[in-house]
């Protein structure tokens, strides 16, 4: 999913257990990709985004409660609760069990720099993991990459000059035993 080195990854996921939105964050990108689903249930491939840090104003976690789909479940379950003896009333019951449980949700909002959102919704039970994940973002998000970026280069420098008092060293050694016989 990622072409540079991920540094934090957080698997979230839906009911039913195959749906999963897989979130990771680099030092330059946001990635997501998740199910795409008929009625939160049947599975209908995938979506995969790439945001960057660069373009990225702002990352947060919101609560939400869908009232429609909770209405709809409700709805459903009476129905599928009277029908228990007939095929569709134990679908009914399944998709009621389904939108019941989906009514609440954990929404991660991703703000561009023009303005535009993008959100990105994972089940309530799933709310501690999005915020780890938010915190880590706006860290990266924040974070002094001018000051990281010389940090790296200067421990670059470092392991080369190790490398090549490594070198040298080996050199002497060789030469000296090689003297020596």
């Amino acid at each position: 999913m990622f072409g540079d080195h991920p540094t934090i990854m957080a698997h979230l996921r839906r009911p039913p257990h195959r749906l999963k939105t897989e979130l990771g964050v680099t030092n330059t990108r946001i990635v997501s990709k998740r199910a795409n689903s008929l009625l939160g249930v049947i599975p209908l491939g995938y979506a995969e985004e790439t945001f960057p840090l660069a373009n990225t104003a702002g990352v947060g976690v919101e609560i939400k409660f869908s009232l429609g789909r909770a209405i709809f479940g409700f709805i459903l379950l009476i129905v599928g609760l009277s029908n228990l003896n007939a095929f569709f009333g134990w679908l009914a019951l399944l998709l009621a069990i389904s939108l019941i449980l989906n009514a609440m949700s954990a929404v991660m909002k991703i703000k561009n720099n023009g303005g535009g959102e993008t959100r990105l919704q994972v089940p309530i039970l799933e709310k501690a993991k999005l915020e780890q994940f938010r915190n880590e973002v706006n860290t990266r998000l924040f974070a002094d990459q001018q000051g990281l970026r010389h940090q790296e280069t200067m421990g670059m420098h470092s392991m080369n000059l190790l490398n090549q008092q490594a070198q040298i060293n080996l050199q002497e050694q060789l030469n000296r035993n090689l003297t020596d016989k």
